[in-house]
């Protein structure tokens, strides 16, 4: 404390301008508002945002085929194949083997349904319950399914698998008209007189394709053993092969008939196909059993 001259009225010194001018600084950084007191040191709970993931196919191999539509996974679990019905007696060996040649030791994606009822996918991405009903080996499980209801109709229509012989009776023929007996010689086997090929790349790849042959018996007889060759322009080569028994050798290959389509009625058609490596140029001519094929 200080006294002034003349005796006038001390002055105190006072810390009041310090104060408000920390109070306004204060009030400055929060908008105007004094700032909340902090209560506590515990760190604030937010609601959880992650998600399940979602279930994705994943990898496997086939390890056993029971039948078209059941087979037993790499992790142990036999599966029924989803959209596929039990097949036929009349076809049941052939679309067991038909089953094998596609999934036997081969990689597939199979959907987590969590069920023992599963889709499954090849290794190109065909649906392989599809392709089965497209190639005739049993019908298809739901009527409703319109992809299915497709590819009976169409493998009905070509008499293929189950919709043609034995299944299905070939159509009746009238009589021949009665004539008087030929000699006694033996018959010589009839060689092809017409057949045409129809060879449809149905799917495509980096590095490689899906090809569907539709061979057809122009001829007036009927064809029993059958051998379809081809040339391939170069560089491809077949991986797998369905309703046939493949053989390359270079650019060159041949299809030869399973047991099961061994004849070829007249006017009558098989379907095989097949998957290859390298580029889809289509061949430029087709052999069957020796004779020249037209293209359709």
């Amino acid at each position: 404390m200080t006294r002034s001259r003349g005796g006038a009225r001390p002055v105190r010194a006072t810390k009041w301008p310090a104060i408000a001018a920390v109070l306004l600084i204060g009030i400055a950084g929060c908008g105007g508002e004094p700032a909340p007191p902090v209560t506590s040191t515990t760190p604030p709970v937010f609601p959880s945002i992650i998600e399940p993931p979602l279930k994705t196919a994943y990898s496997a191999t086939v390890q056993n085929v029971v039948d078209v539509r059941t087979v037993r996974l790499s992790d142990g679990e036999e599966v029924r194949v989803k959209g596929l019905a039990a097949p036929d007696a009349c076809w049941a060996d052939a679309s067991t083997t038909f089953a094998k040649t596609m999934l036997l030791e081969k990689p597939v994606e199979r959907t987590p349904d969590g069920e023992p009822v599963v889709s499954l996918r090849l290794a190109d991405g065909t649906d392989y319950a599809l392709l089965a009903v497209e190639m005739g080996m049993t019908r298809g499980e739901n009527p409703d399914d319109r992809a299915m209801r497709e590819a009976e109709e169409s493998a009905s229509a070509k008499r293929l698998g189950r919709w043609g012989p034995p299944c299905v009776a070939p159509s009746s023929a009238p009589p021949p008209a009665p004539t008087a007996p030929a000699p006694s010689t033996p018959a010589a086997p009839q060689p092809v007189t017409g057949c045409s090929v129809a060879y449809v790349v149905t799917h495509t790849w980096q590095g490689g394709f899906r090809t569907d042959v539709t061979l057809r018996n122009t001829g007036a007889a009927e064809i029993h053993g059958w051998t379809l060759r081809w040339t391939f322009a170069g560089g491809q080569t077949v991986s797998e092969m369905w309703n046939a028994t493949q053989r390359q050798t270079g650019r060159d290959v041949a299809a030869t008939a399973v047991p099961y389509n061994v004849a070829i009625p007249a006017g009558e058609s098989v379907l095989m196909g097949f998957t290859a490596s390298g580029s889809s140029t289509t061949p430029r001519a087709f052999t069957l059993n020796g004779h020249a094929c037209s293209l359709a």
